[in-house]
């Protein structure tokens, strides 16, 4: 299960996060984000419906040992095809031609790849070099291929910073989320995107400009953060739940608010700022 005291904040009907919307949340090197994963996961399983997540900055292996120590084994959910993941990791770009494919039947085999080595601009001595937007292509159409002919979908991209620190431009990266939104709106599914947006990338425009555009294409943004006056026993970061700039009154009942939290070993507290979470 998901972390109880997140899906009493959220209040999404039957811990579920709206179909036909895109909710980004963002983290940085102080408050990295991806635990939050897990809830989205693991509520989703449990009802029974199909999660596909991109690991565009991790492997299986990393999923797996995380959601088994909160609870949930994979690996079932993985063989019965309710829980896809496609690795974006290895082969995302042109410096990894040469890395090898895991063994086709292991337990921790991907069950899809997105392989972008074949990007021109990276390769070098590759006798078939590819476009950006003929490899993002590629990616959609892998990623449609888990999407299509299924209701009420789950997608997460963890974490979409990577395509653009991977080389991929700026308009090319919108077009791909574009198409993704289209796409899960036609089967009435869900985007969930991980970003990151430390403070120094604002000294970058493009990575500036990303974030923008994750965020503009929002309903719901989950903005993970440090605590402003340094670490704490009790306190580990803080979470603000805010609407994104396409929210649409009345469609999501998430409240905007600001809450502290605490990563437990198999949980994370969420509470209000100023309660003790001892006391809960």
């Amino acid at each position: 299960m998901g972390y109880a005291s997140l899906d009493a904040a959220l209040a999404f009907p039957n811990n579920l996060p709206p179909t036909q919307s895109h909710i980004v949340i963002t983290d940085t090197l102080k408050s990295d984000a991806n635990f939050m994963i897990h809830h989205f996961v693991s509520n989703q399983l449990k009802t029974d419906r199909r999660v596909v997540l991109v690991g565009l900055a991790q492997i299986f292996n990393h999923y797996f040992l995380i959601s088994r120590k909160l609870g949930t084994n994979l690996l079932p959910f993985k063989q019965s095809g309710q829980f896809v993941f496609i690795d974006g990791v290895t082969h995302l770009n042109g410096y990894t031609l040469d890395t090898p494919y895991p063994p086709a039947k292991a337990p921790t085999t991907p069950s899809d790849t997105l392989d972008g080595s074949r990007l021109k601009q990276h390769v070098g001595n590759s006798s078939n070099p590819m476009s950006e937007k003929s490899i993002l292509q590629q990616f959609y159409t892998v990623i449609k291929s888990h999407i299509q002919q299924q209701q009420h979908p789950l997608l997460i991209l963890d974490d979409a910073s990577m395509l653009l620190l991977s080389g991929f431009g700026l308009q090319n990266i919108n077009a791909f989320i574009n198409r993704i939104k289209s796409l899960l709106a036609s089967v009435d599914g869900t985007l969930v995107t991980l970003i990151h947006v430390d403070e120094e990338g604002t000294e970058d425009v493009e990575q500036d400009s990303f974030v923008k555009s994750m965020i503009q294409s929002s309903e719901l943004v989950l903005q993970m953060q440090p605590l402003g006056s340094g670490l704490a026993r009790d306190v580990h970061g803080q979470l603000s739940i805010v609407y994104g700039p396409k929210y649409l009154p009345g469609s999501i009942k998430t409240q905007p608010q600001s809450m502290h939290y605490k990563i437990l070993d198999n949980n994370v507290h969420f509470f209000a700022k100023g309660i003790s979470e001892g006391v809960l």
